[in-house]
């Protein structure tokens, strides 16, 4: 059963302990094996700054049991420091910090709002790439809004007198 380890004594933890760089997985339930688990319902992944929300999730393992690739389905929502994304599908390559977004993805970064076909984000990098984009970046107004501006007073006509 426990090969060449004897089994936990009661009441002791099944968790890791010093985990360098987690992949936090959860979800209102889980399926699995060897090689991958999927999750539905709430799904939450949170990788280092990179928080990560779908319907659906598939979590691929590699032989050391770490989470190498995360596929996303459903209402995809995404968001690593001031940059958020969402789409339908997203894959994330966890150990190059990867993530791509598709299906009629949007992304914003500070007041920029961006659309296309597919949205790259990478784990604490402040690059947004986009493809077949389209911005939009909400400036400060330049023009008066009308109705704010104290107008002048009427020049009072010629020849009269206070």
């Amino acid at each position: 059963m426990y090969k060449g380890q004897p089994p936990p004594a009661p009441g002791t933890s099944l968790a890791p302990v010093g985990l360098r760089n987690p992949v936090d997985l959860s979800a209102d339930h889980v399926t699995g094996d060897r090689n991958q688990a999927v999750l539905t319902g709430n799904v939450v992944v949170k990788h280092q700054t990179m928080d990560i929300r779908c319907d659906k999730m598939t979590g691929y393992y590699n032989a050391t049991r770490q989470v190498t690739r995360v596929v996303c389905a459903g209402n995809v929502r995404a968001v690593d420091g001031d940059r958020q994304a969402r789409g339908e599908r997203a894959d994330y390559d966890v150990p190059s910090g990867v993530l791509v977004v598709t299906g009629s993805p949007e992304a914003r970064q500070g007041n920029t709002y961006l659309t296309g076909t597919k949205v790259r984000l990478v784990l604490g990098n402040e690059r947004l790439e986009v493809e077949n984009a389209r911005i939009l970046v909400d400036s400060p107004s330049t023009t008066a809004v009308p109705g704010t501006r104290k107008k002048a007073p009427a020049p009072k006509p010629a020849g009269t007198t206070p």
